[in-house]
């Protein structure tokens, strides 16, 4: 069976439109080490949902920024899509499964191969990682991180990259822990579009996640959310010089900050 003549996908039944993105295949045949094809079936719903770039996340909480280039006839993948075929290894013949997640705004990809078995990375532990750390943000001027924090560390991010492809990595200070004033970063708020003075909630995780909290808070000249935290302290034991992971989420339209203690 001949493949479409656009995005060479033999499935693909040319300009019919599906309404929605939830799932789609990149087929063997529209895809590369340099570059992916969407399929022309789910191409104007993709394009609806996705900017220049998005995030696609596998099942071992790999993440890659994967660049998005609209033409008038085709919608190519680039960017880390070389990284995550280098990564994963994959082969001719192999197929990439993708899932949208509207309520992060990235795709879950799972990649396989012509039987259906689903590759895994080739990455050593020390790569995979590394690869793991990619895009996190550590506050500066921290003070380092012990053996034991950088275990439990590890597989903190890896759960919390399902969320976010930049959480935040910081250590407790007196004006956070003591003053009830904690001040999230710019960049990762960024995509949450707060309004200037409002609340927002906070979920701290710790096995199972506690109800939220409504903390108040206000946009500071900088771009960072001063936020008034006191019951979020009080109520889970935080202290100066504890070691959090915070990750800024849009969930069910409402923007919520979740913190997991390290």
């Amino acid at each position: 069976m001949a493949g479409c003549n656009i995005c060479l996908d033999k499935s693909c039944d040319g300009e019919q439109q599906l309404p929605e993105v939830e799932r789609f295949v990149i087929s063997a045949d529209s895809w590369n080490r340099d570059r992916a094809i969407v399929p022309c079936k789910v191409r104007f719903a993709f394009n609806s949902v996705v900017g220049d770039s998005f995030e696609m996340c596998t099942v071992q909480c790999l993440r890659y920024n994967v660049s998005v280039l609209k033409r008038s006839s085709k919608t190519f993948l680039k960017g880390d899509w070389s990284l995550f075929v280098d990564h994963h290894d994959l082969k001719s013949g192999d197929n990439v499964l993708m899932s949208y997640k509207p309520h992060v705004g990235s795709f879950n990809c799972v990649p396989m191969a012509p039987d259906g078995d689903v590759r895994i990375s080739a990455l050593n532990e020390a790569e995979y990682n590394n690869q793991i750390f990619s895009g996190t943000s550590f506050t500066l001027r921290m003070s380092e991180i012990t053996d034991d924090e950088m275990k439990r560390l590890l597989s903190i991010v890896k759960w919390s990259k399902r969320w976010t492809m930049t959480p935040l990595v910081h250590r407790l200070t007196t004006t956070d822990a003591e003053r009830f004033a904690l001040k999230l970063k710019k960049s990762l708020i960024d995509k949450l579009n707060l309004e200037p003075a409002v609340t927002i909630q906070f979920k701290v995780y710790g096995g199972e996640p506690c109800d939220g909290h409504d903390v108040r808070y206000k946009i500071m000249t900088d771009g960072r959310a001063l936020c008034q935290w006191k019951e979020v302290v009080e109520d889970h034991g935080f202290a100066v010089g504890q070691l959090m992971v915070c990750a800024a989420v849009m969930y069910e339209d409402d923007p919520v900050v979740i913190v997991w203690k390290v």
